[in-house]
Formats: structure tokens, sequence, C-alpha cells
């Protein structure tokens, strides 16, 4: 479960973990037959190689209801790739988040992150779920960005929030229209009916049991598989996890708050920060931020766009587009630093870099504010799984709404920064169905497998007091944390986690103590943002050196997939293209200007295999240049700066 409409909260809030638990267990034999399952094995109506993967796609034909049998289907399509040595040691299944991520997209980008020995010795399983990609898709796209790109902030006041929750309930209705689905035929998605779906798919496996691995939503997939088919797993893995005992409003006033706690931590570290601090204007991040909260709650910020052709248009900033881009932006490491160049930027009155990750967030061209599809991620199935796996009140839509409004009110989530989060889920009060229970889960205790709980202390989207209540209330669990890492762990470069889990897998090794700290830096090193005027720079190596600096570490080219080429207008007019070439990325710009009065033509090239970047540029006023930064990071620069000799 995850806050869609990304926003956050400020305190400060620092889990500090204590006292080791006793020594584990060795691991318990793992059962692999080809008979036991009491699944029925299903049918298969296509096997086949998936698009541009290792992986094969099988697709299987499962009930639309497993709890009454007969009637519809579904075709749900699993990736699958078989285990080099055999016979296999086991079966590894990666359940990844939303609700409504296309595993099968995710499946080689991770499978290459495993270790080797991970696919040597396990078939490697991931999935579209029902509703996803291959798997029969509900798709929204165009419903999704009017509802995201809603003008009205329901922490303002009641009536922004009755307008907010107005919205919600237009894009209930166009998102389903959009879909053309039944909307009776919309009970069919809760996590309940899909974990089914790999039950069916570990029984045609032939597999006694399996070990499961969720990440974020993938955890509320995961935990509701073992509680419903404890005896099926050789262990469980949930890498920010969500708590399933809480409501869902329960869910969201804790979300708002670790949003915004990572928020106040990333802004202050920049303030901590000598290169950071010095970007900002009056010195303090946090305060730069809330000072621009306030000035765009009473009104929208015109800005000049640079388009990618170097003409410009009057544009608007406002409060939900802030919020969106912030909250989009604290997941990880490189994210958290990006936010604080935009604010540092935006301190000095130059809002457009945070307008482009407002952008990137939404998932816009920011050329033409169109949607661009995306197949891997869809809107209605995040809604069409959180509206079926939580109540949200009863009654009429009116009443739910209410009953979400007043939720809010006694929350006091108008007094936290992102308090929007806590609306993530108000379509829901417009859904047209609902479970049949407000019952929750309980927390999975005496477990016939060892769980683990892997977490960070700056996760915003599932706070960790959760995973540490849920690491409470088990038996056998071992606690892996990343203080200031990023929303999900496992899989991302942090040799500490992923090796104990490769450890557990390959080896049967369980963790030497029960709780495991992983190291972190919670925000990137800082990479200054270029000088507002040339007159700034010491010289030519300082202005290209920030150039550099700009050039590699620009949102835009590293949400950029690498393959088409990549262009737009840079801050002061001009343009910079991207284009691949084998061993990296060549870069041409045309006037081009990150500090106003340095406008640069010219050719540069990042060489990813060399780690290499080098730059040919002129600017008017008698600058020719040529620069480079080799592999050991030394910077070289020659040629004639404002007519004077290069230094």
């Amino acid at each position: 479960m995850r806050a869609m409409r990304r926003l956050a909260a400020p305190a400060a809030l620092v889990l500090l973990l204590s006292s080791l638990f006793a020594a584990p267990a060795a691991a318990g034999p793992r059962a692999d037959a080809t008979a036991g399952a009491a699944t029925p094995v299903p049918t298969v109506v296509r096997s086949e190689p998936c698009p541009d993967s290792i992986f094969t796609c099988i697709t299987i034909r499962v009930p639309r209801d497993h709890f009454t049998g007969g009637g519809p289907t579904f075709d749900v399509t699993f990736g699958l790739l078989r285990a080099t040595r055999q016979p296999r040691k086991g079966v590894f299944v990666t359940v990844t988040g939303g609700p409504g991520t296309s595993g099968l997209a995710a499946a080689d980008g991770y499978t290459a992150a495993f270790d080797p020995r991970i696919p040597r010795n396990f078939d490697i399983v991931f999935l579209d779920q029902r509703g996803v990609g291959a798997s029969e898709p509900l798709q929204c796209p165009q419903a999704a960005l009017a509802f995201y790109s809603s003008t009205h902030v329901p922490t303002v006041s009641r009536s922004e929030a009755e307008a907010f929750a107005a919205d919600a309930g237009r894009f209930s209705d166009d998102c389903i229209a959009e879909t053309g689905v039944d909307p009776a035929g919309l009970a069919f998605y809760s996590t309940r009916q899909a974990v089914e779906d790999l039950d069916a798919f570990r029984a045609w496996l032939g597999a006694d049991t399996i070990d499961l691995y969720g990440e974020s939503y993938g955890t509320q997939y995961a935990q509701t598989y073992a509680a419903a088919h404890p005896d099926r797993l050789h262990s469980l893995m949930i890498d920010g996890p969500v708590d399933l005992t809480l409501t869902g409003l329960e869910y969201y006033d804790e979300d708002a708050r670790a949003f915004g706690t990572v928020l106040a931590r990333t802004l202050n570290r920049c303030t901590d920060t000598r290169a950071c601090r010095r970007d900002v204007a009056g010195h303090d991040a946090l305060d730069g931020y809330d000072d621009l909260a306030a000035h765009l709650g009473r009104s929208p910020i015109a800005f000049p766009f640079v388009r990618a052709d170097g003409t410009r248009e009057t544009r608007e900033l406002t409060l939900s587009d802030l919020e969106t881009a912030a909250a989009g932006y604290v997941y990880g490491e490189f994210d958290r630093m990006t936010l604080q160049r935009a604010i540092a930027w935006a301190s000095r009155g130059e809002v457009l870099p945070l307008a482009r990750l407002t952008y990137l967030s939404l998932g816009v061209d920011p050329e033409t504010l169109a949607v661009i599809p995306d197949p891997t991620w869809s809107d209605a199935m995040f809604y069409a799984v959180e509206c079926m796996d939580y109540a949200y009140g009863s009654g009429s839509p009116a009443d739910r709404v209410d009953t979400y409004l007043e939720a809010g009110e006694a929350a006091g989530v108008a007094g936290v920064r992102l308090g929007s989060v806590f609306y993530g889920d108000l379509p829901c009060a417009h859904w047209p169905v609902h479970p049949a229970s407000a019952a929750r889960p309980a927390y999975l205790t005496e477990t016939p497998f060892p769980v683990f709980v892997l977490a960070s202390t700056w996760d915003p989207a599932t706070p960790y007091a959760g995973a540490v209540r849920i690491r409470d209330q088990l038996a056998d669990a071992y606690f892996i944390v990343q203080p200031g890492g990023p929303h999900i762990i496992f899989g991302r470069g942090n040799a500490c986690p992923d090796d104990l889990i490769t450890a557990f897998l390959v080896r049967g090794q369980r963790p030497d103590e029960r709780r495991t700290r992983c190291p972190a830096t919670g925000v990137d090193p800082y990479v200054p943002i270029p000088l507002e005027r040339v007159t700034g720079y010491r010289g030519a190596l300082d202005a290209m050196t920030a150039i550099d600096d700009e050039l590699n570490n620009s949102a835009d080219y590293w949400a950029w997939d690498g393959v088409e080429p990549l262009a737009y207008g840079c801050l002061f007019g001009g343009t910079v293209r991207y284009r691949p070439f084998a061993d990296g990325f060549r870069i041409q710009l045309r006037d081009c200007a990150f500090t106003s009065g340095l406008a640069l033509t010219g050719r540069a090239t990042i060489d990813t295999t060399e780690g290499t970047f080098t730059m040919r540029v002129s600017a008017p006023g008698g600058t020719r240049l040529t620069y480079s930064r080799d592999a050991d990071g030394d910077r070289h620069i020659s040629g004639s700066y404002f007519g004077t000799p290069a230094s």
C-alpha cells in the first residue's frame, strides 16, 4: 500500500532499536516435491518468451472468484526463469509494489541485481497481478492525470477538502468508465483473491513451498498469502512492510506523518551541509520550503517554462504541485538530494526545477503535459485493490466522504507538512464496491517459517513504526534495518541486506543476530546548483565544473530510460539533448544557459564505461573551452574564457 497522490508531515521521530534477540536456530529443511499440493493445478493458456526478456511468460486460467468456484475466469501471467542448476533448490517469488505495478516489467532488472547464485539455484518467479500488465489490464491514465493534477489541497480548509472529494468522485466515475470494466466485477481484484492466483501457479510448478519476497504493497500481498497458506512457505521476506492490522485511515494518518518527517529530515540535512546551505537563500532549507508553501497557499507562482525547442511559455506552480514534487522525491537517497537542489533553486525565485519534479512525479510529458503511456503501472488497479482491501465508512458516497474528511480533521493532518497524503484513498468513498467486513487481519505470530522484516528508518511510504510492530509480534523474525535508507532496501546496491538474504536462500544460513543494522547515508552527497550569474564564478574551471555537475545530475536525465533521445530546455534559455551510444551518452548544447550570461553551444560525452566526462563548448564573448573529468575525478580545462586564458 502506498499513497498515490504523493504528499507528507514534520516532527523528526527517530525510533532507536535496542537489545539483541537470542541466537537463531538453523534453517529448517526445504520441501520441494512434485506432489502434495492441495490447490488444483490450473490450465496453462500460453507459454512463450516474455518480450525482450530472459523470462518465459506463462499464462494460467484461474477462477475470477476462488472462493465460490465456477463462473467467469481471469488469465494471469507469471514470469518464470528456471534454475540453471538442477535439481533446483527452491522457488523464489518476488511481488512488486503498488498495487498496480507490473512485476514482469521489473523481472530482468531485479534479477540482474540478485547474487548470481540465486538464479543458479532457484526458479525465479515474478507476476503481473490480475488487472495489471499482461494479466487482463485495467487502465485509466486520463482520469488519473486529471485527479492528480487537481489544484485543490484538502488540508487547506474544509471547503478545499470538499472540493478535493468532488474531484475524487469524478475520478472514480471517469476511471471506471475509461477501463470499460463492469463495475460489479471490481469486487474480484482484492489481494485476498490475487494471492490464490499465486498458489495456483505454485501448484503448477509442483513446489511444496516457496520463498516469498514482497516489497511495499507486495508485503500486503505476501502477508496475506502467508496467513492463507502458512504451510506453503519456506520463508517470508517483507521489505518496506505494511502493517495490515491498521485501518486505512490509521495507515494514512501514520503515512502522512512519515512523509513529513522524511521531508523535514531531507531539508534539515541540506541546512547541515555547507554546500547545500550556501545554495539556499536564507541558508535554512526547511524554512525555505515552508515560505514557498505559504506563498503558494495564497496564490500560484507564474514562471517561464523553457521548451525543448528553446521557446518559452508562462506556466504556474501551485501548492498541489509543490506537494506532489516533494512527496515524490523523498523515497530514496538520490531523489532526496535532487529535491534539495530544487528547493535551493526555488529559494532563489527559480521554480522551474521544482515544476520538472512535479511533471516527473505525475508521469506527464513536460512539453505537452499529456500522460506518458506506461503499461507497467495502473492507477485503476491501485484503487481496484485498495478499495476492496480497506473499508472506508458505510452508507452513501456522501456518508463515506464525511467519515473520511472528519477523520482527517480529528487526526489533525492539516497541521503537518504534506498532510494531504492522508487523503490518498479518498476515491474509495465513491468506489462502487466495498469489502464485506471492516475487520482487519491479525499480526502473523507463530509461523512455521522464518520471517525477514526489512525496513528503513526514513521510509515515507510504509512507516518504520509499522515494521517494528510487525517484528515485535513474530516469534521467528530477523529484523534488517537501514537507518536513513530508501523505501525498499533489498537489491538496491547495499551489500548488507543483500548478503543476508542471499546467505539464507543459498546456504540456509540465518543471520547471526535477530537484528542487523545496515549502513546508509540518508541523502546522497549534495551536488551544488550552478550559480545564477556568470560573474559569480572564480574562473573557467569553476564554471565548467558547475555545468558538468548539472548535466550529470539533472532530474530529467536520471528519470530518462536512456533509449530514445532526451531533450529539454535549460533554465535560463537554450536547449540540451542527450542520446545514447555504445559506451554512454552524447550531449548537444545549443545556447544552453544553466547560469545567466553563460549560454553554451557545443558537445559533451558521458562515458559510463570509463567513468569520464568531456565537454567542448563555446559562448558569446570569446569563450571556447575544452573540459574533462577523468575516472579519478580530476578535472582539466583549456582554451579561452571571455577572452582570457582558461584557468
